[in-house]
């Protein structure tokens, strides 16, 4: 035991040693730092060292320019050469083929013999074929022969294929080809590999009657890019008309379409180089290339050489980094120079900095050192003198002032818990359907303040979405804030539409309103199946609405603001929003934000901000928009609250549903007739079952004929609207009717105990049949009319099956 303990004693020691040294190390560091001499030698330092920095750059760059000029000639030279390997063996099958359609054109006879001897003197060639129209004065067989990976060559009758060729895209493209032009790559199954052919159209009397194809095999073309004598770490490749890879040194990126940016600078004729900065070739590991790329004549193909970037620059760099060293090693002696000397020259600060550390404390009571001459170091020893007898009179008054502060701190921190807790979430995603995303913030210029937002659900697909701001800033606009929230979400329920929402509102603010504050509002009602969205404006900036065609203002007629006219009216606008539009709500304190020069953000700079914007996601447009407002506003402070709320509508019945009927006829017995034959006739169509039709005619005509005979009252020119719409599990329909109002839902129930053949009065069966038999009902009055949602439960219907396309 003792042996083991003698033994472990020396393996703790270090470690303490260790420890105590690095915390050695890290004081003296910080001492050093401590000192006015160290930090100027430090800047000295990095002064220099950026001076080093940005001239070396400088001098990089130009460098650089020369020496990328220099491998920009060397690489057009080399890829210019291989394009011009690669013409010389396409132009010797063009000419075979153009030669062989001469000869054959005019000599028939003989066609096995004439294009064995073609392949015999070509080895380009993989494969020839006379193919031609089938017509009666046109030779019987169509022969193909091919050679094999032995040399030997093997001869097939196109015409007996399974597959006619004739009606191949290759032979109808070929017709065409009366000067021979190149096709489209393929894979061959029979000889496993990639090929092209190169078509030219035999003619007879000046009508196109076969064609000579010429098979040529791509091998060739990649083994060529291997032997190119390329620099080290270049590649070559070769893209065709579609911009996919006929060739690469990477073989696994043969097939595949280059990426965007280099098939952009290819659609430029006038390009010859393009810079990448990732390039598409994993073996360039992600880095930078340039590529060199020159047209092969006679095809629509283009080759290309890649360069990596670090490649060129290789050289230059190694000198760059070798002289900044050696510049580094330099201003280090020049770093130690100067600290030398300003410690000389600062020592009587040390004093006065000990002194101040003890006024840190609290301790007033010290005698300061005369100074010896009445420079900047004696002038501030005098006023440090003088700053001591000072500061005890401010400290007390110091303390009772922090107190202070200190209580209404804590009160305004409270008071904006409560207004954070009185709006809803930032973000909020549709959990029903995910058919729409909203995104809000609100910063308020003070620790309270008057802007607010809100949205909530009305029914399962109505969605009331509100921004606002308050008339003042601070407590008062705070808790007139919260009062309008609170009323916004009682009224909300009982509001049939946004401008009758903002109405009753409006009623409730006037009253009691001694101080005349009022609140600007946008509302909004959303239909979340459809993406109909009506808004009402009570005094508020208009909205943006931005899709892929650009960002464009809303303009809505605003009435007042809240609080100011309990008479005022809102006149309504409604849109329907499309998959990806976004709307954007906001509030003044974006298009009043100043900068320091007293310059308004404006509306111009907020649609310009938005256009501009990468992404159209409700988020991001949302913390753009705010991020743009303070770089505009950095320096000049936050005058106003700010409130943005982005809704992004993703799409329409996610559920699936189909529209299946949208009519609009005139409230009449014959037209309701004929529209209830032709729902019956729909839904059959789709597989609904009996069960179901028959409820949901029974439902639409029990409605329908109430609202020709009772709703219309007298008018000759009402409308009737039905919109119907088939789902995974469900039928939706809406019946919109501009007559009279009538609520089903209140209508009461009749009396349904004994026999009904003997009741005095019958009156209400039909809407209690109504209610009994459509799955879901809701109903809604504007001023627009009556309008009705129903909703009929149906078992899912099997998916067909779809047929499988064979390939070519």
């Amino acid at each position: 035991m003792r042996h083991s303990a003698q033994n472990d004693l020396p393996a703790v020691l270090p470690r303490q040693d260790h420890a105590w040294l690095n915390g050695q190390v890290y004081r003296g560091f910080a001492m050093f730092l401590r000192s006015i001499a160290s930090r100027l030698s430090l800047w000295v330092l990095a002064g220099s060292v950026l001076v080093l920095t940005v001239a070396g750059g400088l001098l990089f760059y130009r460098v650089s320019e020369q020496i990328l000029e220099k491998a920009h000639g060397e690489a057009t030279a080399l890829a210019n050469e291989a394009g011009n390997r690669i013409e010389q063996r396409l132009a010797r099958v063009a000419d075979t083929a153009q030669t062989l359609a001469v000869v054959v054109g005019t000599h028939p006879d003989g066609i096995d013999v004439t294009l064995r001897g073609a392949l015999a003197r070509n080895a380009d060639l993989s494969g020839l074929a006379v193919a031609y129209v089938p017509a009666a004065d046109n030779p019987p067989v169509s022969p193909f022969i091919s050679r094999q990976d032995d040399g030997s060559l093997s001869w097939r009758d196109l015409r007996k294929d399974d597959n006619a060729y004739w009606d191949k895209n290759w032979f109808l493209a070929g017709l065409s080809c009366s000067q021979g032009c190149w096709q489209r790559h393929f894979y061959s199954q029979s000889r496993k590999r990639e090929m092209i052919n190169y078509s030219v159209a035999i003619s007879t009397n000046g009508r196109p009657n076969g064609l000579i194809n010429a098979d040529v095999s791509l091998d060739w073309l990649s083994r060529m890019l291997k032997e190119l004598g390329k620099p080290e770490g270049a590649y070559a490749f070769v893209l065709d008309e579609s911009g996919a890879y006929l060739a690469h040194d990477n073989p696994a990126l043969v097939g595949k379409h280059g990426q965007a940016n280099l098939l952009q600078a290819l659609a430029s004729h006038q390009a010859s180089r393009v810079r990448l900065a990732v390039a598409q070739n994993p073996q360039a590991q992600g880095k930078p290339v340039w590529v060199y790329f020159v047209p092969v004549e006679g095809t629509h193909w283009r080759f290309g050489l890649a360069m990596p970037e670090s490649r060129i620059y290789a050289g230059v760099r190694q000198a760059f980094f070798q002289a900044l060293l050696l510049g580094f090693i330099s201003l280090l002696a020049l770093a130690v120079v100067t600290l030398a000397v300003t410690r000389r020259i600062l020592t009587p600060l040390g004093t006065l900095a000990s002194r101040a550390e003890q006024v840190a404390r609290g301790a007033l009571t010290f005698a300061l050192p005369t100074p010896r001459f009445p420079d900047e170091v004696g002038r501030l020893t005098q006023a440090f003198d003088r700053m001591r007898s000072e500061l005890a009179l401010h400290i007390a008054e110091l303390t009772r002032n922090a107190k202070e502060q200190q209580r209404l701190a804590s009160e305004l921190d409270i008071a904006h818990q409560i207004q954070t807790a009185l709006l809803p979430g930032e973000h909020y995603l549709d959990a029903h359907c995910e058919n729409f995303e909203l995104h809000a913030l609100l910063r308020p210029a003070r620790a309270v303040g008057g802007d607010l937002y809100s949205y909530f659900m009305l029914n399962e697909r109505r969605f009331c979405v509100m921004v606002g701001d308050v008339s003042d800033k601070g407590i008062p606009a705070a808790l007139f804030m919260a009062r309008t929230i609170t009323l916004a979400k009682a009224l909300a329920p009982r509001a049939r539409s946004p401008q009758h929402l903002l109405s009753m509102l409006n009623v409730e603010l006037c009253r009691n309103n001694d101080s005349c504050m009022f609140v600007s509002l946008l509302c909004g009602m959303l239909d979340t199946a459809s993406g109909e969205l009506v808004m009402a404006s009570a005094g508020h900036e208009p909205p943006l609405l931005c899709d892929a065609d650009g960002v464009r203002l809303i303009e809505l007629d605003t009435g007042a603001a809240l609080g100011l006219d309990d008479e005022a009216r809102y006149p309504p606008r409604t849109l329907r929003l499309r998959p990806g539009q976004t709307l954007l709500l906001y509030t003044d304190g974006i298009t009043e934000a100043t900068n320091t020069e007293q310059q308004f953000f404006g509306t111009e700079r907020l649609l310009a901000c938005m256009e501009h914007s990468s992404s159209r996601s409700a988020a991001d447009l949302a913390a753009g928009l705010l991020a743009e407002v303070d770089r505009f506003a950095e320096g000049a402070g936050q005058a106003d609250d700010i409130t943005v709320l982005a809704l992004n509508w993703h799409h329409a019945l996610v559920d699936g549903s189909s529209l299946m009927l949208d009519l609009t006829i005139h409230a009449s017995m014959d037209d309701v007739f004929d529209t209830l034959d032709r729902c019956d006739t729909s839904l059959r169509e789709r597989d609904v079952s009996p069960a179901v039709r028959d409820d949901i005619r029974l439902v639409l005509e029990e409605l329908m004929v109430n609202m020709v005979q009772h709703g219309h009252a007298g008018g000759a020119d009402r409308k009737i609207e039905l919109h119907m719409r088939l789902g995974d599990d469900a039928v939706s329909i809406e019946l919109h009717h501009d007559g009279q109002p009538f609520d089903p839902l209140q209508a009461p129930i009749p009396p349904l105990t004994g026999d009904l053949a003997d009741a005095e009065e019958v009156g209400g069966l039909g809407i209690h049949l109504v209610r009994a038999m459509a799955s879901e009902l809701s109903y809604s009055h504007d001023e627009h009319g009556n309008h009705l949602q129903l909703r009929f439960l149906h078992p899912a219907r099997p998916e067909p099956d779809h047929d499988l396309q064979p390939e070519r």
